[in-house]
Protein backbone atom coordinates (compact mmCIF):
# COMPACT_ATOMS: atom_id res chain seq x y z
CA UNK A 1 0.00 0.00 0.00
CA UNK A 2 1.53 3.37 -1.00
CA UNK A 3 1.93 6.15 1.56
CA UNK A 4 1.83 9.91 1.09
CA UNK A 5 5.64 9.92 1.11
CA UNK A 6 5.50 8.01 -2.19
CA UNK A 7 4.05 11.12 -3.84
CA UNK A 8 6.95 13.50 -3.21
CA UNK A 9 7.74 16.67 -5.13
CA UNK A 10 9.53 16.56 -8.43
CA UNK A 11 10.62 19.14 -10.95
CA UNK A 12 7.55 20.93 -12.43
CA UNK A 13 9.39 20.93 -15.77
CA UNK A 14 8.61 17.20 -15.90
CA UNK A 15 5.21 18.28 -17.26
CA UNK A 16 6.75 18.84 -20.67
CA UNK A 17 7.63 15.16 -21.08
CA UNK A 18 4.78 13.62 -19.07
CA UNK A 19 2.19 11.54 -20.89
CA UNK A 20 -1.54 11.68 -20.04
CA UNK A 21 -2.66 9.45 -17.17
CA UNK A 22 -3.25 5.88 -18.42
CA UNK A 23 -6.92 4.94 -18.67
CA UNK A 24 -6.91 2.07 -16.16
CA UNK A 25 -5.47 3.99 -13.16
CA UNK A 26 -7.74 6.96 -13.91
CA UNK A 27 -10.84 4.77 -14.27
CA UNK A 28 -9.95 2.80 -11.14
CA UNK A 29 -9.42 5.87 -8.98
CA UNK A 30 -12.55 7.53 -10.37
CA UNK A 31 -14.71 4.48 -9.74
CA UNK A 32 -13.68 3.83 -6.14
CA UNK A 33 -13.79 7.53 -5.19
CA UNK A 34 -17.24 7.83 -6.74
CA UNK A 35 -18.53 5.03 -4.55
CA UNK A 36 -17.87 7.47 -1.74
CA UNK A 37 -19.69 10.22 -3.61
CA UNK A 38 -22.71 7.94 -3.97
CA UNK A 39 -22.74 7.42 -0.22
CA UNK A 40 -22.00 11.00 0.89
CA UNK A 41 -24.27 12.84 -1.56
CA UNK A 42 -27.18 10.42 -1.93
CA UNK A 43 -27.21 7.43 0.42
CA UNK A 44 -26.41 9.67 3.40
CA UNK A 45 -30.07 10.72 3.65
CA UNK A 46 -31.29 7.13 3.89
CA UNK A 47 -28.62 6.54 6.54
CA UNK A 48 -29.59 9.68 8.46
CA UNK A 49 -33.30 8.84 8.36
CA UNK A 50 -32.92 5.16 9.23
CA UNK A 51 -29.97 5.09 11.65
CA UNK A 52 -30.13 8.57 13.24
CA UNK A 53 -33.88 9.30 13.12
CA UNK A 54 -33.44 12.52 11.13
CA UNK A 55 -36.67 14.16 10.05
CA UNK A 56 -37.17 15.95 6.70
CA UNK A 57 -35.96 19.30 8.03
CA UNK A 58 -32.76 17.79 9.44
CA UNK A 59 -31.86 15.99 6.21
CA UNK A 60 -32.50 19.15 4.17
CA UNK A 61 -30.33 21.11 6.59
CA UNK A 62 -27.54 18.52 6.28
CA UNK A 63 -27.75 18.83 2.49
CA UNK A 64 -27.73 22.64 2.68
CA UNK A 65 -24.63 22.86 4.89
CA UNK A 66 -22.79 20.27 2.81
CA UNK A 67 -23.59 22.21 -0.35
CA UNK A 68 -22.42 25.54 1.07
CA UNK A 69 -19.07 24.12 2.18
CA UNK A 70 -18.59 22.25 -1.09
CA UNK A 71 -19.21 25.44 -3.07
CA UNK A 72 -16.84 27.51 -0.94
CA UNK A 73 -13.99 25.00 -1.18
CA UNK A 74 -14.46 24.30 -4.90
CA UNK A 75 -14.52 28.02 -5.73
CA UNK A 76 -11.01 28.34 -4.29
CA UNK A 77 -9.70 24.97 -5.52
CA UNK A 78 -7.40 26.66 -8.05
CA UNK A 79 -5.64 28.98 -5.56
CA UNK A 80 -5.48 26.25 -2.91
CA UNK A 81 -3.83 23.76 -5.26
CA UNK A 82 -1.50 26.51 -6.54
CA UNK A 83 -0.29 27.09 -2.97
CA UNK A 84 0.14 23.37 -2.37
CA UNK A 85 2.16 23.08 -5.59
CA UNK A 86 4.80 25.38 -4.09
CA UNK A 87 5.84 22.52 -1.82
CA UNK A 88 4.26 19.40 -3.34
CA UNK A 89 2.92 17.98 -6.58
CA UNK A 90 -0.75 17.82 -7.60
CA UNK A 91 -0.50 14.05 -7.07
CA UNK A 92 0.63 14.66 -3.48
CA UNK A 93 -2.25 17.07 -2.92
CA UNK A 94 -4.74 14.47 -4.13
CA UNK A 95 -3.11 11.80 -1.94
CA UNK A 96 -3.47 14.06 1.10
CA UNK A 97 -7.17 14.57 0.40
CA UNK A 98 -7.75 10.82 0.07
CA UNK A 99 -5.88 10.09 3.31
CA UNK A 100 -7.88 12.73 5.22
CA UNK A 101 -11.15 11.26 3.96
CA UNK A 102 -9.98 7.77 4.94
CA UNK A 103 -9.15 8.96 8.46
CA UNK A 104 -12.54 10.64 8.86
CA UNK A 105 -14.60 7.72 7.54
CA UNK A 106 -14.62 5.58 10.75
CA UNK A 107 -15.54 8.55 12.97
CA UNK A 108 -19.26 7.69 12.90
CA UNK A 109 -18.42 4.21 14.21
CA UNK A 110 -15.81 5.27 16.80
CA UNK A 111 -17.95 8.16 18.12
CA UNK A 112 -21.60 7.16 17.59
CA UNK A 113 -24.18 9.93 17.41
CA UNK A 114 -25.67 12.57 15.12
CA UNK A 115 -22.86 15.07 15.81
CA UNK A 116 -20.27 12.61 14.51
CA UNK A 117 -22.39 11.98 11.40
CA UNK A 118 -22.58 15.71 10.76
CA UNK A 119 -18.85 16.34 11.19
CA UNK A 120 -17.58 13.38 9.19
CA UNK A 121 -20.13 13.62 6.35
CA UNK A 122 -19.85 17.38 5.88
CA UNK A 123 -16.04 17.43 6.14
CA UNK A 124 -15.53 14.48 3.79
CA UNK A 125 -17.89 16.07 1.28
CA UNK A 126 -16.03 19.38 1.44
CA UNK A 127 -12.73 17.58 0.80
CA UNK A 128 -14.32 16.21 -2.34
CA UNK A 129 -14.47 19.78 -3.64
CA UNK A 130 -10.67 19.70 -3.80
CA UNK A 131 -10.47 16.10 -4.96
CA UNK A 132 -12.50 16.33 -8.17
CA UNK A 133 -10.95 19.48 -9.71
CA UNK A 134 -7.51 17.86 -9.32
CA UNK A 135 -8.77 14.61 -10.87
CA UNK A 136 -10.26 16.55 -13.80
CA UNK A 137 -6.94 18.41 -14.15
CA UNK A 138 -5.17 15.06 -14.60
CA UNK A 139 -7.98 13.71 -16.76
CA UNK A 140 -7.79 16.02 -19.76
CA UNK A 141 -4.36 17.64 -19.56
CA UNK A 142 -2.47 16.82 -22.74
CA UNK A 143 -5.62 15.61 -24.52
CA UNK A 144 -7.40 17.44 -27.34
CA UNK A 145 -10.17 16.93 -29.85
CA UNK A 146 -11.45 13.36 -30.25
CA UNK A 147 -9.08 12.06 -27.55
CA UNK A 148 -10.43 14.53 -25.00
CA UNK A 149 -14.05 13.85 -25.98
CA UNK A 150 -13.59 10.10 -25.63
CA UNK A 151 -11.83 10.48 -22.28
CA UNK A 152 -14.55 12.71 -20.83
CA UNK A 153 -17.12 10.20 -22.08
CA UNK A 154 -15.79 7.08 -20.41
CA UNK A 155 -14.85 9.06 -17.30
CA UNK A 156 -18.43 10.31 -16.87
CA UNK A 157 -19.79 6.81 -17.44
CA UNK A 158 -17.35 5.44 -14.85
CA UNK A 159 -18.19 7.80 -12.02
CA UNK A 160 -21.92 7.78 -12.68
CA UNK A 161 -22.00 3.97 -12.60
CA UNK A 162 -20.18 4.05 -9.27
CA UNK A 163 -22.53 6.60 -7.67
CA UNK A 164 -25.51 4.49 -8.74
CA UNK A 165 -23.93 1.43 -7.11
CA UNK A 166 -23.05 3.43 -3.98
CA UNK A 167 -26.71 4.39 -3.51
CA UNK A 168 -28.27 1.08 -4.57
CA UNK A 169 -25.97 -0.87 -2.20
CA UNK A 170 -27.74 0.74 0.76
CA UNK A 171 -30.72 -1.57 0.11
CA UNK A 172 -28.81 -4.83 0.72
CA UNK A 173 -26.94 -3.22 3.62
CA UNK A 174 -30.28 -2.24 5.14
CA UNK A 175 -31.60 -5.78 4.71
CA UNK A 176 -28.49 -7.21 6.37
CA UNK A 177 -28.63 -4.71 9.23
CA UNK A 178 -25.27 -3.22 8.21
CA UNK A 179 -26.27 0.25 7.03
CA UNK A 180 -24.18 1.92 9.76
CA UNK A 181 -21.06 0.52 8.02
CA UNK A 182 -21.66 2.43 4.78
CA UNK A 183 -19.56 5.46 5.76
CA UNK A 184 -16.75 3.58 7.61
CA UNK A 185 -16.41 1.35 4.54
CA UNK A 186 -14.99 4.39 2.74
CA UNK A 187 -11.73 3.89 4.70
CA UNK A 188 -10.57 0.87 2.63
CA UNK A 189 -12.15 2.42 -0.49
CA UNK A 190 -9.93 5.50 -0.21
CA UNK A 191 -6.86 3.42 0.54
CA UNK A 192 -7.55 1.47 -2.64
CA UNK A 193 -7.77 4.81 -4.48
CA UNK A 194 -4.21 5.53 -3.32
CA UNK A 195 -3.04 2.38 -5.10
CA UNK A 196 -4.46 3.67 -8.38
CA UNK A 197 -3.08 7.15 -7.68
CA UNK A 198 0.44 5.74 -7.32
CA UNK A 199 0.31 5.01 -11.08
CA UNK A 200 -0.34 8.68 -11.90
CA UNK A 201 2.53 10.94 -12.99
CA UNK A 202 3.61 13.45 -10.36
CA UNK A 203 2.35 16.29 -12.56
CA UNK A 204 -0.32 16.31 -15.28
CA UNK A 205 1.23 16.79 -18.72
CA UNK A 206 1.50 20.25 -20.22
CA UNK A 207 -1.66 21.35 -22.02
CA UNK A 208 -0.94 22.97 -25.39
CA UNK A 209 -3.18 26.02 -25.78
CA UNK A 210 -2.38 26.27 -29.48
CA UNK A 211 -3.51 22.69 -30.06
CA UNK A 212 -6.58 23.29 -27.91
CA UNK A 213 -7.72 26.23 -30.05
CA UNK A 214 -7.71 24.04 -33.16
CA UNK A 215 -10.39 21.78 -31.66
CA UNK A 216 -12.72 24.38 -30.11
CA UNK A 217 -15.39 25.72 -32.52
CA UNK A 218 -16.77 29.24 -32.04
CA UNK A 219 -20.16 27.74 -31.09
CA UNK A 220 -18.74 26.37 -27.83
CA UNK A 221 -18.47 29.71 -26.01
CA UNK A 222 -22.21 30.56 -25.97
CA UNK A 223 -23.09 26.96 -25.14
CA UNK A 224 -20.66 26.99 -22.23
CA UNK A 225 -22.25 30.23 -21.01
CA UNK A 226 -25.72 28.67 -21.19
CA UNK A 227 -24.73 25.32 -19.69
CA UNK A 228 -22.92 27.04 -16.82
CA UNK A 229 -26.33 28.38 -15.76
CA UNK A 230 -28.19 25.13 -16.36
CA UNK A 231 -25.51 23.06 -14.60
CA UNK A 232 -26.31 24.23 -11.04
CA UNK A 233 -30.02 23.99 -11.84
CA UNK A 234 -29.58 20.27 -12.44
CA UNK A 235 -28.04 19.90 -9.01
CA UNK A 236 -30.62 22.25 -7.48
CA UNK A 237 -33.25 19.69 -8.45
CA UNK A 238 -31.16 16.80 -7.10
CA UNK A 239 -30.32 18.74 -3.94
CA UNK A 240 -34.02 19.38 -3.33
CA UNK A 241 -35.15 15.83 -4.09
CA UNK A 242 -32.44 13.56 -2.66
CA UNK A 243 -32.90 14.55 1.02
CA UNK A 244 -36.66 13.93 0.90
CA UNK A 245 -36.63 10.68 -1.09
CA UNK A 246 -36.77 8.51 2.06
CA UNK A 247 -39.94 10.35 3.12
CA UNK A 248 -41.52 10.11 -0.34
CA UNK A 249 -40.98 6.36 -0.20
CA UNK A 250 -42.44 6.34 3.30
CA UNK A 251 -45.62 8.03 2.08
CA UNK A 252 -45.91 5.41 -0.67
CA UNK A 253 -45.38 2.55 1.78
CA UNK A 254 -42.35 1.24 -0.15
CA UNK A 255 -40.45 -1.69 1.37
CA UNK A 256 -37.40 -0.29 3.22
CA UNK A 257 -34.86 -2.49 1.44
CA UNK A 258 -36.19 -1.40 -1.98
CA UNK A 259 -36.11 2.35 -1.39
CA UNK A 260 -32.46 3.07 -2.18
CA UNK A 261 -32.34 0.75 -5.20
CA UNK A 262 -35.48 2.38 -6.66
CA UNK A 263 -34.03 5.78 -5.74
CA UNK A 264 -31.01 4.97 -7.91
CA UNK A 265 -33.28 5.02 -11.00
CA UNK A 266 -32.21 8.56 -11.82
CA UNK A 267 -28.55 7.54 -11.57
CA UNK A 268 -29.09 4.72 -14.06
CA UNK A 269 -30.99 7.02 -16.45
CA UNK A 270 -28.21 9.59 -16.18
CA UNK A 271 -25.62 6.91 -16.93
CA UNK A 272 -27.51 5.82 -20.06
CA UNK A 273 -27.78 9.46 -21.21
CA UNK A 274 -24.05 10.13 -20.87
CA UNK A 275 -23.16 6.88 -22.65
CA UNK A 276 -25.30 8.01 -25.59
CA UNK A 277 -23.60 11.42 -25.60
CA UNK A 278 -20.19 9.80 -25.31
CA UNK A 279 -20.73 7.54 -28.31
CA UNK A 280 -22.39 10.12 -30.58
CA UNK A 281 -21.55 13.56 -31.96
CA UNK A 282 -24.92 14.89 -33.17
CA UNK A 283 -25.28 17.10 -30.08
CA UNK A 284 -21.91 18.90 -30.29
CA UNK A 285 -22.47 22.64 -30.57
CA UNK A 286 -26.28 22.32 -30.73
CA UNK A 287 -28.42 24.39 -28.31
CA UNK A 288 -31.51 22.20 -28.83
CA UNK A 289 -29.85 19.48 -26.79
CA UNK A 290 -29.80 21.73 -23.73
CA UNK A 291 -33.43 22.77 -24.30
CA UNK A 292 -34.58 19.14 -24.35
CA UNK A 293 -32.53 18.40 -21.24
CA UNK A 294 -34.14 21.29 -19.36
CA UNK A 295 -37.64 20.03 -20.19
CA UNK A 296 -36.79 16.51 -19.02
CA UNK A 297 -35.28 17.86 -15.80
CA UNK A 298 -38.23 20.06 -14.83
CA UNK A 299 -40.92 17.58 -15.85
CA UNK A 300 -39.18 14.70 -14.14
CA UNK A 301 -38.85 16.57 -10.86
CA UNK A 302 -42.52 17.58 -10.78
CA UNK A 303 -43.66 14.04 -11.57
CA UNK A 304 -41.36 12.45 -8.99
CA UNK A 305 -42.45 14.68 -6.11
CA UNK A 306 -46.15 14.48 -6.99
CA UNK A 307 -46.15 10.74 -7.74
CA UNK A 308 -48.76 8.52 -6.10
CA UNK A 309 -47.02 5.18 -6.70
CA UNK A 310 -43.59 3.74 -7.29
CA UNK A 311 -44.06 3.41 -11.06
CA UNK A 312 -44.73 7.14 -11.53
CA UNK A 313 -41.88 7.96 -9.18
CA UNK A 314 -39.49 5.87 -11.27
CA UNK A 315 -40.65 7.53 -14.50
CA UNK A 316 -40.09 10.95 -12.93
CA UNK A 317 -36.67 9.94 -11.63
CA UNK A 318 -35.68 8.54 -15.03
CA UNK A 319 -36.70 11.76 -16.80
CA UNK A 320 -34.90 13.89 -14.22
CA UNK A 321 -31.78 11.75 -14.45
CA UNK A 322 -31.62 11.88 -18.25
CA UNK A 323 -32.03 15.67 -18.28
CA UNK A 324 -29.45 16.22 -15.57
CA UNK A 325 -27.00 13.89 -17.28
CA UNK A 326 -27.19 15.80 -20.55
CA UNK A 327 -26.74 19.14 -18.77
CA UNK A 328 -23.82 17.84 -16.70
CA UNK A 329 -22.06 16.31 -19.69
CA UNK A 330 -22.47 19.51 -21.72
CA UNK A 331 -21.18 21.70 -18.90
CA UNK A 332 -18.05 19.66 -18.23
CA UNK A 333 -17.39 19.05 -21.93
CA UNK A 334 -17.56 22.71 -22.94
CA UNK A 335 -15.95 23.84 -19.66
CA UNK A 336 -12.86 21.67 -19.93
CA UNK A 337 -12.56 22.24 -23.69
CA UNK A 338 -12.47 26.01 -23.24
CA UNK A 339 -10.85 26.05 -19.80
CA UNK A 340 -7.56 24.52 -20.89
CA UNK A 341 -7.83 21.57 -18.43
CA UNK A 342 -6.84 23.85 -15.54
CA UNK A 343 -7.76 23.20 -11.92
CA UNK A 344 -9.69 26.49 -12.00
CA UNK A 345 -11.93 25.10 -14.76
CA UNK A 346 -12.70 22.01 -12.71
CA UNK A 347 -13.10 24.13 -9.57
CA UNK A 348 -15.66 26.37 -11.26
CA UNK A 349 -17.50 23.29 -12.52
CA UNK A 350 -17.61 21.78 -9.01
CA UNK A 351 -18.54 25.09 -7.36
CA UNK A 352 -21.60 25.20 -9.59
CA UNK A 353 -22.41 21.65 -8.46
CA UNK A 354 -22.27 22.81 -4.85
CA UNK A 355 -24.36 25.90 -5.57
CA UNK A 356 -27.17 23.73 -6.85
CA UNK A 357 -26.76 21.35 -3.95
CA UNK A 358 -27.36 24.07 -1.35
CA UNK A 359 -30.01 26.17 -3.12
CA UNK A 360 -32.24 23.12 -3.68
CA UNK A 361 -32.37 22.17 0.04
CA UNK A 362 -32.75 25.85 0.92
CA UNK A 363 -35.95 26.02 -1.13
CA UNK A 364 -37.09 22.80 0.52
CA UNK A 365 -36.47 24.29 3.97
CA UNK A 366 -38.36 27.43 2.91
CA UNK A 367 -41.41 25.41 1.91
CA UNK A 368 -41.33 23.52 5.20
CA UNK A 369 -41.02 26.73 7.22
CA UNK A 370 -44.13 28.02 5.48
CA UNK A 371 -45.96 24.84 6.42
CA UNK A 372 -46.60 24.25 2.74
CA UNK A 373 -47.24 20.96 0.96
CA UNK A 374 -45.77 19.37 -2.14
CA UNK A 375 -47.51 21.78 -4.52
CA UNK A 376 -45.70 24.80 -3.07
CA UNK A 377 -42.41 22.91 -2.97
CA UNK A 378 -42.79 21.95 -6.64
CA UNK A 379 -43.76 25.53 -7.46
CA UNK A 380 -40.66 26.96 -5.79
CA UNK A 381 -38.33 24.60 -7.64
CA UNK A 382 -40.05 25.07 -11.00
CA UNK A 383 -40.03 28.85 -10.48
CA UNK A 384 -36.29 28.75 -9.84
CA UNK A 385 -35.84 26.60 -12.93
CA UNK A 386 -37.88 29.02 -15.07
CA UNK A 387 -35.73 31.95 -13.97
CA UNK A 388 -32.59 29.90 -14.56
CA UNK A 389 -33.68 28.79 -18.02
CA UNK A 390 -34.35 32.40 -19.01
CA UNK A 391 -30.96 33.45 -17.63
CA UNK A 392 -29.21 30.69 -19.57
CA UNK A 393 -30.79 31.87 -22.84
CA UNK A 394 -29.75 35.48 -22.17
CA UNK A 395 -26.23 34.50 -21.14
CA UNK A 396 -25.77 32.27 -24.16
CA UNK A 397 -27.03 34.98 -26.50
CA UNK A 398 -24.66 37.56 -25.00
CA UNK A 399 -21.70 35.20 -25.34
CA UNK A 400 -22.62 34.61 -28.98
CA UNK A 401 -22.77 38.34 -29.68
CA UNK A 402 -19.42 38.93 -27.95
CA UNK A 403 -17.88 36.09 -29.92
CA UNK A 404 -19.07 37.59 -33.21
CA UNK A 405 -17.89 41.05 -32.20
Amino acid sequence: MPSVSDFEESNPNDRATTSPVPSLPMAGLTFVCSLGTGVLWNAIYFIAESEYAFDRTQTLLLAFVSGVLYTAVAAFAGPIVARVERVATPRTALAMVLVLQAVLAPAVWVFPGATSLWLSAVTMTALGALQWPIVQHFLVSGRHGASMRNTIGWWNATWMAATAIGLAAIGPLKGAGLMEWAIPALLPVNLLALVFLSKFPRHPPAHDDAARSLHVPTTYAPLLAASRVLHPLGYLVIGALAPILPYLFGSLGTEATLQAPIGSTWHVARLVAVIVLWRTAFWHGRPHTLVAAGILLAGGFALAVASTNEALLMVGLASLGAGQGVIYYSAIYYGLALGGAKVEAGGTHEALVGAGYFVGPLLGLASLSLGAGESVFIGLILGALAVGFAASIVRGARAKIQRIA
